[in-house]
């Protein structure tokens, strides 16, 4: 590692850059692990993420395996103190296994928005082949790691929330709904001329919380119940008596703060894909609760038909094809609390025959309301 130049680590944050941009993953932390030990000429490579191993590259591959629990105390020393550690003594670097060939290590931690989100570990089976140098060279390395992985997250936080944008704004000119809700508006207006009015605020107030909804992370929950109320109203007038929503939701936590479509999310979905063929005592509810832990714990259940087993393992990880949609909504809704909140995210699934459940946690925190 002596010999690596200038020239050599801007090649090497060049070769990475594509990988460290996608985040921390098993997929992405393996080709950037690869690069750096290719670059390095170190005895191993490691790449993680607060938790687990993600990559680990060269000697002691037959234990440091991904997916792993971090497996040594230098590792969780890293992350937890956000500080470099550098140990020249095989028992400092505390990993368990008796064979271990691993002398010396510098572990990096890497940072996103100042918080720590994993490290990238350089390990020597020699312990004289660690030099000072090299200690310089692996925390400037940590600062452009660290700086592609933020780029990554803005870009994907950007990308979500235009992503969201560009469905709202394409929901506001939906052939069907749109469509549907003027078609039931219209055969209103001659008998029932009052509901027929109460129906076009309430597609007009539809419309203008989705637009103004994606100019935003976060809403609070009494913004996004009038969103759900406007849209269950339409959909209440389509199909009379067809569904009943029950919203169990404490006064308190209405000015909690959640990401938009949250709700409406989970209950439409609900509406379209758990009572197929089913005319009558369709139910979903919508509850929300405060954890002493200090986490806003959101739940919509309904008691439908269920979901099939392989389809449920998918649901909010990929695209899932049916008849009636591909599921991405949930998907997104999934990725942007991932975005927004990481490892503090929840969203959990279950179902059986009696119905299915989707419950979503994340920090509770009062939405502060700004003057202008």
């Amino acid at each position: 590692m002596k010999a690596v130049q200038t020239h050599d680590v801007l090649e090497l944050a060049n070769k990475t850059l594509p990988y460290f941009r996608q985040g921390l993953t098993e997929a992405s932390a393996q080709k950037a692990a690869l690069e750096i030990k290719k670059f390095m000429r170190v005895s191993a490579v490691s790449v993680t993420n607060r938790h687990a191993i993600l990559a680990h590259v060269g000697a002691g591959s037959d234990h440091h395996i991904p997916t792993r629990e971090i497996i040594t105390d230098l590792s969780r020393e890293a992350i937890e103190t956000g500080r470099i550690q550098v140990v020249r003594q095989k028992a400092q670097i505390g990993c368990s296994h008796p064979d271990c060939p691993l002398e010396a290590a510098v572990v990096v931690p890497l940072f996103v928005k100042k918080g720590v989100v994993g490290s990238f570990k350089l390990y020597f089976t020699d312990a004289s082949n660690l030099t000072y140098v090299d200690e310089q060279l692996a925390s400037g390395l940590g600062h452009i790691f660290s700086s592609q992985l933020e780029l990554g997250q803005m870009a994907l936080e950007q990308g979500l929330l235009k992503d969201a944008e560009i469905k709202s704004l394409q929901a506001q000119v939906n052939p069907h709904f749109l469509f549907n809700a003027i078609n039931t508006i219209s055969a209103l207006i001659r008998v029932d001329s009052e509901k027929a009015r109460h129906l076009l605020l309430q597609l007009g107030h539809y419309f203008r919380a989705n637009l103004n909804s994606t100019r935003q992370n976060v809403i609070s929950v009494d913004s996004e119940l009038k969103h759900l109320e406007a849209y269950l109203t339409i959909e209440q007038a389509r199909f009379p008596n067809r569904y009943e929503v029950i919203i169990d939701i404490p006064e308190a936590l209405k000015s909690a703060a959640i990401p938009p479509f949250m709700i409406q999310i989970l209950v439409e979905n609900a509406l379209k894909h758990a009572f197929t063929g089913r005319k009558k005592d369709n139910k979903v509810w919508v509850m929300a609760r405060q954890k002493a832990s200090g986490y806003l714990r959101l739940t919509v259940k309904d008691n439908g038909q269920g979901i099939a087993p392989e389809k449920l393992a998918l649901l909010g990880k990929t695209v899932v094809t049916s008849e009636k949609g591909t599921g991405s909504a949930l998907e997104n809704l999934n990725k942007r609390l991932m975005s927004l909140y990481g490892n503090q995210a929840i969203f959990e699934v279950t179902s059986d025959q009696s119905g299915t459940s989707f419950v979503l946690q994340i920090p509770f925190n009062q939405l502060k309301e700004t003057t202008t």
